[in-house]
């Protein structure tokens, strides 16, 4: 009887030890990074001799974004905290070799932003500052007010307090639902209603995800500036910025743009969309790039040739180019053009066991032509196959998590500045704030 019982027992032990071994080879056979999705692409990792910290304490930064003013100076704005908290700056008056302590006399206004801050140059020494106010699901002090706005006279020397655009005083003051007011106003353009018809403010994500500017008939840029956002039902809706004759800002009533595409925008959940104008000779066109947040779908692109007023059927994205933020930046040096982004990749597993389905933990940059995105959104490319001249690896979060990437992006005489937050180091218990400042020619030999 023993002698069965110890046979048993080593059969059994035999057993586990060939099933242990059968599963850890299959998860080494299948273990995969997100990197080894995004084809054929080169994928560079940037020597940490390129990178620095702008801001690290012991509790949570994140979200930068930064503007270079009309005299060359980087001035840098970040939230306290994942998306709201009081916005923290800091300035740099040698394009990002060194940063100045955190700027002290900013408007007190600014401590209660309610989501992550986005800096704009008007020109004429006006710069913007947009914050959006979305009503956080886990937090009652924080609901639907519009977005907030501040504008700079000085170059960011000074700014004023905030001003709120299509927030509660907006909606209070607007006509109920089926007002002979709305007679003729599209449905793009009518406000969202509640079950009682009365008008609601705008629920604004990511206020100003881009403003671009535009042009008139005869294609010269003009003093009107096309912004976009998104809200929590993922309609994402422009709205213009000019000014009147004392030069204060007017936005005009926020528009559904994507209305025509409103299945692919729905099913997609397209949002974070970024706008940019393709260079001469093809600078009649506009360059969108969005997120896909129902992460059912890679990222997504279409383009425009009216200034915004139609757009081409959005088309996924190979996997080199999808995941959230896009920023894009030219480099006049060479031609090409930089997109930072927060590499998430739907669909995609660390192994054959792994119940998680979204990869990322990676900021990067793609490096391409800005002739490839408008073949790309325009012909009939495959979506699988990587195009580009390289995907630089900017930043590695130490946790593989996809908490990083929103970033500030600035390039003069060949130089890229960029910053963003993430985990950046090795036993970061939070995310900080880092910078990347390179030439394509240095890391990429362009």
């Amino acid at each position: 009887m023993r002698k069965t019982l110890a046979v048993a027992a080593i059969s059994a032990a035999i057993l586990l030890v060939i099933v242990g071994l059968t599963l850890l080879t299959v998860w080494l056979a299948t273990r995969k990074d997100a990197l080894d999705y995004v084809g054929d692409i080169r994928v560079v990792e940037l020597d940490e001799k390129y990178t620095s910290v702008i801001d690290k304490t012991d509790s949570y930064l994140g979200h930068p974004d930064f503007v270079v003013n009309d005299e060359g100076k980087l001035i840098v704005a970040y939230p306290a905290g994942h998306g709201k908290g009081a916005i923290i700056m800091k300035e740099s008056s040698d394009f990002g070799d060194t940063w100045s302590e955190r700027i002290s006399d900013l408007p007190q206004s600014f401590e209660k932003s309610q989501e992550t801050p986005t800096l704009y140059n008007l020109g004429g020494g006006r710069l913007l500052l947009v914050s959006g106010c979305p009503s956080w699901a886990a937090d009652d002090e924080y609901y639907a007010d519009g977005f907030n706005y501040a504008l700079s006279a000085d170059g960011g020397k000074t700014w004023p307090q905030f001003e709120n655009a299509y927030g509660i005083e907006w909606a209070d003051a607007q006509p109920d639902k089926g007002d002979p007011a709305y007679d003729g106003v599209s449905e793009e353009s009518l406000p969202n209603f509640d079950e009682n018809g009365k008008a609601l403010p705008y629920d604004v994500i990511v206020a100003m995800s881009s403003l671009t500017q535009l042009r008139d008939e005869d294609g010269n840029l003009i003093d009107k500036w096309m912004g976009t956002f998104h809200d929590y039902d993922f309609y994402n809706y422009v709205s213009y910025l000019t000014f009147d004759d004392d030069g204060n800002a007017v936005w005009s009533a926020p528009k559904k743009f994507l209305h025509s595409q409103r299945n692919a925008e729905q099913a997609a959940n397209l949002c974070e969309i970024e706008i940019f104008r393709a260079p001469a000779p093809n600078d009649d066109t506009l360059i969108l790039i969005g997120r896909g947040n129902s992460r059912t779908t890679n990222s997504l692109i279409c383009v425009s040739t009216d200034e915004g007023e139609t757009w081409s059927e959005l088309k996924e994205l190979p996997l080199c180019l999808t995941g959230d933020r896009h920023k894009a930046e030219y480099d006049l040096a060479t031609g090409k053009v930089l997109i930072s982004f927060r590499l998430c990749l739907p669909g995609m597993r660390s192994s054959a066991f792994s119940a998680q389905n979204l990869l990322g933990g990676y900021w990067v940059g793609w490096v391409g032509d800005p002739q490839e995105l408008i073949d790309y959104a325009t012909g009939d490319t495959d979506k699988s196959a990587a195009f580009g001249d390289a995907l630089i690896v900017l930043g590695a979060t130490n946790d593989g998590g996809t908490d990083c990437g929103y970033s500030g992006t600035a390039c003069k005489d060949g130089t890229f500045v960029l910053s963003s937050y993430g985990k950046f180091a090795d036993g970061a218990a939070n995310p900080f704030i880092m910078q990347a400042k390179f030439n394509l020619a240095d890391v990429l030999g362009l």
